[in-house]
């Protein structure tokens, strides 16, 4: 009887090395020795589980965002309509974009990488894209008569809205974490009602 696979396992150790590679040296000095050293394990270990850098950050994104959409999405599809925009609301303007995460610089440095890596950046349009659609599901049940165009519309602007006021907390600016633009956010919302 053979050893059991030790890829999940090592892949995993790999992915959290790459996160705190990127928190700590960005993209540019996110390299697969230094992964290698972050994890414990040779570089030829590395390539073989992961393969090489531009290997490494495609799967760190699917990685990376596979855990963080996923919980967001699952809570708003299952939650019953009237709770659904609430969850919304919290994940984006509060609980899941701020306070500020090393998260955040690791986003950050995906979305550099995403400029010039088709994978990446398919990567991330995927799962944004899921991500926007749960938004607009917690839109449409709360606002159920408002255009199809005026949700998709709104949810989208709500996602921004997040995405921006989150980078903008990393300048440390008192406004993104003063519940400013949870106030935009709801006047946003508010528009729906009114036509």
């Amino acid at each position: 009887m053979g050893r059991p696979s030790m890829a999940a396992e090592r892949t995993e150790q790999i992915m959290q090395a790459t996160a705190r590679c990127l928190q700590k040296h960005g993209l540019a000095g996110t390299t697969l020795e230094r992964v290698s050293e972050e994890s414990g394990l040779s570089r030829s270990h590395v390539r073989h589980y992961v393969g090489n850098r531009d290997d490494l950050l495609r799967r760190f994104a699917t990685w990376l965002y596979t855990g963080y959409e996923a919980e967001f999405i699952g809570r708003v599809a299952e939650a019953p309509a009237r709770e659904k925009l609430p969850i919304v609301m919290d994940y984006l303007f509060s609980s899941g974009f701020l306070p500020i995460s090393d998260d955040d610089t690791v986003i950050r440095e995906l979305i550099t990488a995403g400029i010039a890596d088709d994978g990446i950046r398919a990567t991330m349009q995927a799962h944004y894209t899921q991500a926007v659609q749960a938004v607009e599901d917690a839109v449409a049940a709360e606002y159920p008569a408002a255009s199809p165009g005026a949700r998709r519309t709104t949810a989208y602007g709500l996602w921004c809205l997040a995405m921006g006021n989150s980078m903008m907390a990393e300048l440390q600016l008192p406004a993104a974490a003063g519940g400013l633009v949870r106030a935009s956010a709801e006047s946003l919302l508010e528009r729906l009602s009114h036509g």
